[in-house]
């Protein structure tokens, strides 16, 4: 299969530059906008500096379950889980209710309108 040098680093979880070193005694196609395509098979043996593809192929996998692994890690990282945010969001709309409540120019009417606007926030959101 042909992939780029871009497309080998990210499989192989190395820097584009040190593939490139690796790979410029080998036969390259040219591809879309000048890209160097080279053959999976004989890229990866290489990159690895394996003798064979199976080598190579063992090699590429341990790479890539350590890539899963920072990922996953960071996607933690990034997320929070979603009753947390329900019940944040509900102890704000209390605390601006109760300011609402508090204010002499608004009708209960007009404060019952607001709370519906509130309560229809979590039904909009896309989780």
């Amino acid at each position: 299969m042909l992939k780029s040098i871009n497309q080998l680093a990210e499989l192989t979880g190395r820097d584009r530059r040190t593939i490139k070193k690796q790979l410029e005694d080998l036969h390259f196609v040219d591809g879309e906008k000048g890209a160097h395509l080279y053959e999976s098979t004989e890229a990866l043996p290489m990159i690895y500096r394996v003798d064979n593809l199976e080598s190579a192929r063992a090699k590429q996998a341990l790479s890539q379950a350590s890539l899963n692994a920072i990922r996953e890690e960071n996607l933690r990282k990034e997320r929070v889980p979603l009753q947390l945010a329900l019940d944040e969001m509900d102890s704000l709309f209390q605390a601006i209710g109760a300011i609402l409540k508090n204010v002499k120019e608004l009708s209960p009417t007009r404060v019952n309108e607001i709370f519906e606007k509130f309560r229809a926030v979590p039904a909009r959101l896309k989780w």
